[in-house]
């Protein structure tokens, strides 16, 4: 949990407001409130063609890989955050919810900061995640009522056809801001959050299900821990942190023909204990059994 006390409030100078935090809860708590997209950029969307909302999800998509870097670099070398967010343009950052406001007073601060850095970083990248959502089912409905209205096209006659073109259709309705981009696998299982520490303590010499994306893999929790992918794939899980994905510098690399998994994924590590925490940074989540599921963590 993020109840870490600062020996003394730090504070941010916002569009000229100044606030302050007493601990790493109440960051977090702030931040809280701006991960999920605010109804003028989803009328924003709704105006877009299918086409145009493409284009978008692969602009976020490229932003979200750029904070994927940052976060897992961060892990393995705490003190380079601060510089690492520095290194990207302030502009890429949404006005939404102040986000740029946000990132440039955070710039503009010391080390004792970055604590406050990567909890902004993990916020801002659940942003991401929910105009992604919303965008897919933006997507979708857009092709479904142009599908719909392609056959009514077909049925009318040209008279009709000019009567009805400028009719709207609203499908503001149908878009859920709840909606993940892939449905839950199972009940028994909990998305994770995104980029947040989660800590789970499973029975030793148990076994567990989980679901990287759609794909389900088995962990095996015995003297050597191994994570099994549904092809048979045993990938042994070593002491520190296992970063789990597609891509080449990750230290478990999966099967390329799982392309649900993100190029990285997940991070695990196991700590004392027998308490593992898992680190999701994925586009279309990690799924745990939900009873070994207590809480997250920053």
């Amino acid at each position: 949990m993020l109840d870490r006390l600062f020996s003394k409030a730090l504070s941010l100078v916002i569009n000229g407001e100044e606030i302050s935090f007493h601990t790493l809860a109440e960051f977090e708590f702030a931040l809280g409130g701006r991960t999920n997209v605010p109804a003028t950029k989803l009328a924003d969307l709704i105006m877009l063609s299918p086409d145009e909302l493409k284009r978008e999800a692969k602009s976020i998509k490229a932003v979200e890989k750029r904070f994927v870097d940052i976060l897992s670099r961060s892990i393995e070398q705490p003190g380079e955050i601060g510089r690492l967010v520095r290194e990207v343009d302030i502009q890429v950052f949404s006005n939404d919810y102040d986000w740029r406001s946000i990132f440039k007073a955070l710039n503009q601060e010391d080390d004792a900061y970055d604590e406050l850095r990567r909890v902004a970083v993990v916020k801002y990248m659940q942003y991401l995640r929910s105009r992604q959502d919303v965008i897919k089912q933006t997507y979708k409905v857009k092709l479904k009522e142009t599908g719909k209205q392609n056959q009514a096209r077909e049925a009318l006659s040209p008279m009709e056809e000019t009567k009805d073109q400028f009719k709207e259709t609203s499908i503001f309705d149908s878009v859920s801001l709840e909606m993940p981009v892939e449905p839950v696998p199972s009940k028994a299982l909990t998305r994770l959050p995104k980029g947040e520490a989660v800590s789970i303590k499973p029975a030793p010499n148990s076994e567990f299900d989980l679901r990287l994306s759609k794909h389900p893999f088995q962990f095996r929790n015995g003297a050597v821990r191994e994570l099994v992918d549904e092809f048979g794939h045993v990938h042994r899980i070593e002491p520190g942190k296992n970063i789990i994905g597609r891509d080449s510098v990750c230290n478990i690399v999966v099967d390329s023909a799982l392309r649900d998994v993100s190029r990285m994924h997940l991070i695990i590590e196991p700590m004392d204990g027998g308490t593992l925490r898992f680190t999701d940074l994925s586009s279309h989540g990690t799924f745990l059994p939900t009873a070994l599921v207590p809480h997250s963590e920053n």
